[in-house]
């Protein structure tokens, strides 16, 4: 026969280890949560990549170059043209120094002839795009062919560099 006596200290001796293995489960979830949101994430990469395309879609359109990017009115205000802004957040002191560069070189297919360059933004920034390390700006290449009107077939490379290190390299 089993006496109520050890039923009670059995049922005690359980609720300990109970109560243990509610403690590892809930320090796992804290652990794992402050692993996961700790760091801030990159999104230089995707704001390099978003610019590039940007710049892709205001002189080209279903493959054929905007006729405009060629007349010396739109070059004078690339930026406003295509409706790129480089203000920033007021963090980190960024006003002072710019965040973003952008580099548009367009070419002749067949000679490789420039026919216009524009370069935006904090042309100090190129300087870092063949450097490794985490603590470095983002740099994406892009090329990309159009044709105009009469089936002329152009080049068209794009650097964008976003740097904002101060808040996404940590």
């Amino acid at each position: 026969m089993i006496s109520l006596k050890n039923k009670k200290a059995a049922e005690k001796i359980i609720s300990v280890y109970w109560f243990v293995i509610l403690f590892i489960v809930a320090a796992a979830i804290v652990y794992m949560t402050a692993s996961f949101y700790g760091k801030p994430y990159d999104a230089r990469k995707i704001e390099a990549d978003l610019l590039a395309d940007k710049v892709a879609k205001c002189i080209s359109e279903a493959g054929y170059l905007n006729e405009e990017v060629l007349e010396q009115q739109f070059l004078e205000n690339f930026l406003g043209n295509c409706n790129i802004n480089f203000n920033v957040e007021d963090a980190y002191g960024w006003r002072e120094q710019e965040q973003y560069y952008i580099e548009l070189n367009l070419s002749d297919f067949s000679s490789g002839e420039k026919i216009l360059e524009i370069k935006e933004g904090n042309t100090k920034l190129k300087s870092f795009c063949n450097l490794k390390g985490d603590n470095l700006p983002v740099c994406l290449e892009r090329s990309l062919y159009v044709i105009n009107k009469d089936n002329n077939q152009y080049r068209a490379d794009i650097l964008s560099i976003i740097r904002k290190t101060e808040k996404n390299a940590q």
